[in-house]
């Protein structure tokens, strides 16, 4: 029996991997079964508790015997259900065989069961050699031969050294273990990260009193087994696992064994902790700007807040400072402040007067907070130097390019179990010329009683608002107060539905109106208005099949009753109230305004009818299909326009919409308005959209709106087409393209070709579009109008990171249905 010697901690593996016991008689010898004693046990034993602690130890080792390098499997081997797509382009993936290895208890917690074909003490010495294997709980290792020193308190390992545990493998050809120290170091050293994809290589790792594991000499990369299109050299790396954390020293890429970058420091994230540091650099080219590069700065502060400083270099432009701060905090919520300043645009200084300044800058402040489930805050604050910033300097979002105003709102609401009540101010800034109609809500004070709907239960209604409107321009403002009370009884039964609703509304105005010709006689107008309603409809079932698949077949009929009486409303403003879009569910409202500063007169009655086809087994609908009309009983008197004529038709358009979808890659959407007097549309709608397995995506669209109630706003007839189609494994095409048929042109378009290795991906992309110049109507025909351009260039070393993520953003913004993949 060896004697009992502490060998407290020999902490052996880099990066992390630790093999640990308390004495070495914990270290189970176990003699390979031609030379072992009679009474060691019978591994065939019915009780398993009669089975000796070698028999266990065998069945485990015989698990870590690694049979392909790295234990990388080529693409054949994979199992159908580990194919994923990374698998592919790999042809083939690491299999971790310690995966279902759970992790309850430490190895500390574990003893050590070792064995070998043969066992010795010499001296001071215990000698294992010929295939030992010691398993300790998690952690797995095997070398040829192991030295235990009781006096010197270490383990050597020689030849053919395979350490293990779930996520990690390490081999090596030699390796000592202090474990008074915990110090160790390991020769000729290969690694392997399972879940990071990552491997390497080291001439030596050594492993500190702090834990901390020094790489000399270490290669590492994301590439599989026999390929290195690019690695990461470094003299040497310091891996800290506890702070996730690993600094390379004087570090060079290599791309297909050329150097093309040199650091002399470089830090790397081990997993997703937050780490201060410099991210990618993103760079892109538009014809404005020119060359437009971005080296990020993260600053992590502390747990819970951060910064990020991007200078950005546009070449025609100057340096532009970009700032982003975040704090969160369970009392006041989740903040960010953001901010940008150039100082002088050179560009912008050539379109502007000489006494104006050229210097532009943005504010963002956005708050959003929710304190003990009842008090919900929200700011959302941004300003802008002028109103061409937006077009100008936030080129990597197509959608910011068409903004006309940037929101300044802040608002508190109260959750009550009955009551919603909120608090807000808001205004906007303009960025548009032609459009400064947004008036300042300073403040509002909104209440709201939130009914239980329980059926066959009277429901109150209240709605009370108090406005107070403002605004720069030479427009009246003043104040507005807004009241609705009423009771509905809802009604419902398993083959259909009642509900009639009785309300009154009121509508009052303090004024100010300061301009010489007065639009308002009265500085207090005021209108009230009582409003009835009776919404009921039918369900009937049946089941049906199509294609062997069973379905529940509805047929649901509406009918919806609105009365409203007309007050004459010709001396109230406009402050906050448009045309509601005419659809469907248009049939079933209790008005056609958005804002209260109309109360419609109503006499009509909405017919309606719908139809689904609900799967039996996963409960969606395969089809749903709709259509109805409103049928006028008096014309509609009270409009927006001050000098309207009354709407004198004695029905609307027939509205319907359909949904398709009969699996989960294909959707089909589409709707339509029918104006049925002038036998045509007066818009419709129609989207459909394929996803297949291979992550192939089509998208096709048609908009049409003709203007039915200001010329100011252009008809829409437009076509829109992306794609993106991946040829092969490794390569990819994609593109989007808006494409006006008014016009006959492409409003925008985007076209681009994707790379995609096991090791890297690399995307080029051109963009094409039309600045919305200062929110005007763009006039197509106006042959000094330039269309803008911009080349996107995004390049991705896999397990590092890379550059040009604005490509990105545009990608998800112009391809519906596209979403990133991490790698």
């Amino acid at each position: 029996m060896y004697p009992a010697r502490a060998l407290t901690r020999l902490s052996a593996i880099a990066l992390g991997l630790t093999l640990s016991c308390t004495t070495l008689a914990q270290i189970q010898l176990q003699m390979p079964a031609t030379t072992q004693d009679n009474n060691a046990g019978d591994c065939s034993a019915n009780n398993i508790s009669d089975r000796p602690v070698a028999c266990d130890t065998k069945a485990k080792a015989a698990a870590i015997v690694p049979t392909l390098a790295f234990d990388w499997v080529p693409l054949a081997s994979v199992p159908e259900s580990l194919r994923d797509r990374e698998c592919l382009i790999c042809g083939g993936r690491y299999i971790d065989p310690l995966a279902a290895e759970g992790k309850g208890s430490a190895p500390e917690e574990n003893d050590i069961h070792a064995r070998a074909d043969t066992s010795e003490m010499q001296e001071n010495d215990a000698v294992m050699t010929g295939d030992v294997t010691a398993i300790q709980g998690y952690r797995q290792m095997r070398s040829d031969k192991a030295i235990f020193d009781r006096e010197e308190e270490s383990v050597t390992l020689i030849g053919n050294i395979t350490m293990r545990e779930p996520g990690l493998l390490l081999l090596g050809d030699n390796a000592k273990i202090y474990s008074a120290t915990g110090e160790a170091l390991m020769y000729d050293a290969q690694f392997v990260f399972y879940e990071s994809h990552l491997r390497g290589t080291a001439d030596a790792l050594a492993r500190d009193e702090d834990d901390i594991i020094h790489i000399h000499n270490g290669m590492f990369t994301y590439c599989p087994p026999e390929e290195q299109d690019w690695t990461v050299l470094s003299n040497e790396m310091d891996v800290d696992l506890e702070e996730g954390l690993a600094t390379a020293h004087h570090a060079t890429l290599e791309v297909e064994g050329v150097p093309v970058f040199y650091t002399p420091w470089l830090r790397l994230p081990l997993d997703d902790r937050r780490r201060t540091g410099l991210l990618w650099p993103d760079f892109g080219n538009d014809s404005d700007g020119g060359l437009d590069i971005s080296t990020p700065l993260y600053l992590n502060l502390a747990p819970n807040y951060d910064a990020l400083y991007a200078p950005r270099f546009i070449q025609e432009r100057g340096l532009d400072h970009e700032l982003q701060l975040r704090y969160l905090n369970p009392l006041v919520g989740h903040w960010t402040a953001a901010g940008a300043y150039l100082h002088h645009d050179s560009l912008y200084a050539d379109d502007i007067p000489d006494n104006e300044s050229a210097d532009r800058w943005l504010g963002i402040l956005r708050q959003n907070g929710l304190f003990q489930e009842r008090w919900r805050s929200q700011i959302d604050y941004s300003k802008a130097s002028d109103v061409d910033y937006m077009r100008d300097l936030d080129t990597a979002n197509i959608t910011a390019q068409r903004k006309t105003s940037l929101i300044q709102m802040a608002s508190m609401d109260y959750l009550g179990d009955n009551w919603l009540t909120t608090l807000r101010a808001q205004q906007f800034q303009s960025l548009a010329d032609d459009i400064n109609k947004d008036y300042e809500e300073i403040p509002q004070l909104t209440t709201l009683y939130r009914s239980s709907g329980t059926p066959f239960e009277l429901q109150p209604i209240f709605l009370g608002q108090y406005s107070n409107f403002g605004s720069n321009e030479d427009v009246v403002t003043g104040e507005r107060l807004y009241g609705e009370a009423g009771l509905s009884y809802p009604m419902l039964w398993g083959y259909g539905f009642l509900t009639p609703t009785l309300k009154y509304r009121q509508v009052n105005y303090d004024l100010n109106d300061d301009r010489n010709e007065r639009r308002f006689p009265d500085d207090s107008p005021s209108a009230g208005a009582p409003l009835f309603s009776l919404d009921g409809g039918l369900v009937f079932e049946r089941d049906t099949s199509i294609g062997g698949r069973g379905f529940l077949q509805t047929l649901e009929p509406r009918l919806y009753y609105l009365y409203s009486e007309h007050e004459d409303q010709f001396d109230q403003p406009d402050f906050d109230t448009t045309d509601l879009t005419f659809s469907y569910y248009s049939l079933y409202r209790d008005t056609r305004f958005s804002g209260h500063d109309r109360l419609d007169d109503a006499n009509q009655i909405s017919a309606g009818v719908t139809t689904r086809y609900i799967d039996h087994e996963t409960g969606r609908d395969l089809l749903s299909a709709s259509i109805g009309q409103i049928y006028y009983f008096e014309d509609r008197e009270v409009l927006l326009g001050r000098n309207a004529e009354p709407e004198t038709d004695s029905s609307s358009g027939i509205a319907g919409e359909m949904s398709f979808t009969p699996g989960e890659n294909f959707s089909l959407r589409t709707s339509m308005v029918w104006d049925h007097r002038e036998n045509n549309a007066e818009s419709a709608f129609v989207l459909g959209s394929y996803k297949t397995d291979n992550d192939s995506i089509f998208n096709l669209g048609y908009a049409y709106r003709r203007y039915l109630v200001s010329e100011a706003q252009p008809q829409t007839d437009e076509v829109n087409a992306s794609t993106y189609l991946p040829i092969n494994n490794n390569w990819s095409i994609f593109g989007a393209m808006s494409y006006s048929l008014e016009d006959d042109l492409s409003v925008e378009d985007l076209v681009g070709v994707e790379y995609d290795s096991c090791c890297w991906r690399v995307r080029l992309v051109h963009l094409r579009y039309y600045n919305n110049v200062n929110g005007n109507i763009i006039d197509f025909s106006d042959p000094d109008l330039e269309r803008q351009k911009s080349i996107q260039f995004q390049i991705l070393l896999k397990g590092m990171g890379g550059f040009g993520n604005r490509i990105t953003d545009i990608m998800q913004e112009m391809i519906r249905g596209f979403r990133d993949r991490e790698y």
